[in-house]
């Protein structure tokens, strides 16, 4: 059931930066959340606020830590709606201000999870203490706004009454199988436990807050690394992303050079084939000299005299006149033919020159990128790492201490320089804080345990008679302080047989 609080009773405080800036009353709060009156200074801003309640004694007994957003007017968004009274009446354990643990709801420690995005974490540190500065804060308030402590009135003395007669109960009688059989016979007596004393009760709640305050500053850490973990994570996968932008152009490029030299080659086979089809002209020019030849020498069989010399001379001038033009068509062509080529083999020279020079630079650019993503891994696995060195050594540099039990040596508190050590041999660790060895310890720990005799009676039996607990494991002997007083006599008779002999 929800207790009903006064508008007096109730505060609103917001920071600016590590600092209160501003408090108020929740009913001027709730007038600006109703469209009332807004807060100018705080347009198109978010603020982390706290909302205060306190007691009949003006003292803190509950805490919401939470953020608003304000829009242009100074009001806050229509998104906005958490219910701080509910949060405060549902909340968990929180520190002692003095008025014993106060309820606190904040990021780590909200009841509602879905309205956990829109609270924040306490700072507890010496320097900035949230709780420190709502306290102070909260004596500055009553005193601005008037506030005054309500006096409860007395209690009623209280009245007492004569006890009813108790009735009667069965008591529990031990019959001869150890059995407990119930009985009629007498009334049964009150059985009360002992109230612990009033020091115990306080220093149980004491010991209750501080565990608290421990736990609630833990997960508070844990929220912070947590975040700058991911905050690491997501800059590594940017840096990831654009590599691998680089090397997809770098590899585009080298496919569209390797396409432009896949066109070049094909210019070179045509050029080839040109070369060929002029072979084949070549050739039939020469056929087409012997079939003139043929035909004058048949011409010279078939006519005699002047017009076999005619034809004679004709032929000579003919023949070389054609020589002539063989020839100054040969070199025209091999001349043509040898300017194309070269041409066209200092242009693929340079193409592939220049293709080489890229590939080059492509092979050298992936090797750096590939060196620099590995320097970038080992650099963030090594921030990884030294994050949480840094985080336990912030730890113990906050006074926390890790603490362990152990029976024999009580509770051992581990420094952050040995967690390592505790960790790979928690057993040994115990033994040496004990100034016993391991084995020792281990012997003396069964016995702890299980305080009976040990000495063996044949076919994998022992003695197993009860045992007074040996509480040190300096003072534990193995053989004398695991034995019973008959067998430690009987290894003393054969010890001294032995040493006779």
């Amino acid at each position: 059931m929800f207790e009903t609080y006064l508008a007096s009773s109730e505060l609103v405080f917001f920071w600016d930066g590590e600092s209160i800036d501003k408090s108020m009353m929740f009913s001027d709060f709730e007038a600006t959340l109703d469209g009332y009156v807004g807060l100018l200074a705080y347009a198109h801003e978010e603020k982390r606020a706290a909302y205060v309640q306190l007691d009949d004694n003006l003292q803190v007994n509950g805490i919401v830590l939470f953020t608003i957003a304000f829009d242009e007017g100074g009001f806050a968004e229509r998104s906005w709606n958490l219910p701080l009274r509910h949060m405060a009446e549902i909340a968990g354990r929180g520190p002692d201000l003095g008025g014993g643990p106060i309820r606190l709801v904040c990021r780590s420690q909200c009841s509602i999870s879905w309205h956990a995005p829109k609270l924040w974490d306490p700072q507890m540190g010496s320097a900035q203490n949230t709780f420190a500065q709502i306290q102070q804060e909260t004596e500055r308030a009553a005193a601005r706004f008037s506030l005054r402590p309500q006096r409860s009135a007395a209690a009623p003395a209280a009245s007492y009454a004569p006890a009813a007669a108790a009735p009667e109960v069965d008591i529990p009688v031990l019959t001869d199988s150890d059995l407990p059989v119930l009985t009629a016979s007498a009334p049964a007596a009150p059985l009360a436990a002992p109230a612990p004393p009033a020091e115990w009760t306080a220093e149980r709640e004491k010991m209750l807050a501080r565990l608290g305050e421990q736990q609630l500053r833990i997960t508070t850490l844990e929220n912070d690394k947590n975040e700058t973990i991911a905050r690491l994570g997501f800059l590594h996968q940017q840096q990831l992303d654009i590599l691998e932008a680089q090397n997809a152009k770098l590899l585009s490029q080298h496919q569209a050079q390797r396409t432009q030299a896949d066109a070049q080659r094909e210019l070179v086979e045509s050029l080839r084939q040109q070369m060929s089809s002029m072979t084949r002209l070549e050739q039939g020019l020469a056929d087409e000299r012997r079939m003139h030849e043929e035909q004058l020498a048949a011409l010279m069989q078939e006519r005699l005299g002047e017009e076999t010399q005619k034809l004679q001379e004709l032929m000579a001038q003919r023949e070389r006149e054609f020589s002539m033009r063989e020839q100054r068509l040969q070199a025209e062509f091999q001349l043509a033919l040898d300017q194309r080529l070269t041409e066209e083999a200092s242009t693929h020279r340079l193409q592939l020159d220049s293709l080489r020079a890229e590939v080059a630079y492509r092979d050298e650019t992936l090797a750096n990128l590939s060196k620099e993503l590995a320097e970038i891994k080992a650099s963030v696995s090594q921030r990884e790492e030294m994050a949480a060195d840094a985080f336990l050594h912030r730890l113990e540099a906050l006074g926390m201490s890790f603490v362990v039990f152990h029976p024999g040596a009580g509770h051992v508190s581990v420094p952050v320089a040995d967690l390592e050590r505790y960790v790979e041999n928690p057993v040994g660790y115990a033994a040496a804080k004990c100034l016993v060895a391991e084995d020792q310890y281990r012997l003396w720990l069964a016995h702890y345990e299980n305080p009976r005799c040990n000495a063996p009676l044949g076919e994998s039996k022992c003695c197993d008679a009860r045992l007074i607990r040996t509480d040190s494991p300096t003072r534990f002997v193995a053989g004398q302080s695991d034995r019973c007083a008959r067998h430690q006599g009987a290894d003393s008779a054969i010890d001294n047989v032995l040493r006779f002999r």
